[in-house]
């Protein structure tokens, strides 16, 4: 039989294993909720991509429904602050025990900080003064210069993506916590996304980030299914 002495000392590790299989399920909710959130942010608003006509600049970024636009990147800024926390709860369960697995965990936290920091700080921010401009009078072709910012903010984002999911795959590999084909599937995303960018003449771009969304879609399935595989044991 257990003695009270006995209790007190396996506290703590049940104490810790239920914090971990809690947090596996938060950095898989929170990925993807990040991912719904992005996606409906995204039906509200309209941005033209680099080389549109004038009229489609124009109808975008001077006649359109402003709030309704502002209303919808904010929806999809809040989607990436979720997506922050995330990504810092992965770098948290994949440290492992060596410290080479602990330095892509921290790595994973460093790229997924500068990701966030570039597609709203300069991507969605340029986008928004480009709107906003559009809308009180800004000559169109100035219009079009800050909403170009905010163009080539995506394309090198996507560069920093590829490695954001390359940090992800090493840490997998290295701390053994998740299926070594999420690891394997990572290296073929992330240098598609690399790739992709000096490639862009090609169109290939947004299929890369497709990709590497689909691959995070992946990797949230199965932290929820690997914290609820901790709950049974």
């Amino acid at each position: 039989m257990f003695t009270q002495t006995d209790l007190l000392d396996t506290q703590p590790a049940t104490t810790q294993g239920t914090q971990l299989r809690r947090l596996w399920l938060l950095a898989g909710g929170l990925l993807i909720a990040h991912i719904v959130m992005m996606f409906g942010g995204l039906a509200f608003e309209r941005t033209p991509i680099l080389g549109d006509s004038t009229q489609a600049q124009s109808a975008a970024l001077v006649h359109s429904p402003m709030t309704q636009v502002f209303a919808g990147g904010y929806v999809e800024t809040l989607s990436f602050l979720t997506l922050l926390v995330a990504l810092i709860a992965f770098a948290r369960l994949l440290r492992g025990r060596t410290e080479v697995s602990r330095l892509w965990a921290s790595a994973i936290s460093a790229t997924g900080s500068c990701y966030v920091a570039i597609t709203i700080a300069c991507g969605f921010a340029a986008g928004a003064a480009a709107m906003y401009d559009g809308h009180h009078g800004a000559p169109l072709p100035t219009v079009i210069a800050v909403n170009d910012v905010r163009n080539f903010a995506y394309f090198l984002s996507v560069a920093v993506l590829g490695l954001l999911v390359l940090c992800i795959a090493l840490a997998v590999r290295t701390s053994a916590r998740l299926p070594r084909w999420v690891a394997r599937a990572g290296y073929i995303v992330a240098a598609f996304c690399m790739a992709s960018v000096p490639a862009e003449r090609h169109g290939v771009m947004d299929l890369a980030n497709m990709v590497a969304i689909a691959w995070l879609i992946a990797l949230a399935v199965v932290a929820i299914r690997h914290g609820r595989r901790l709950a049974a044991a």
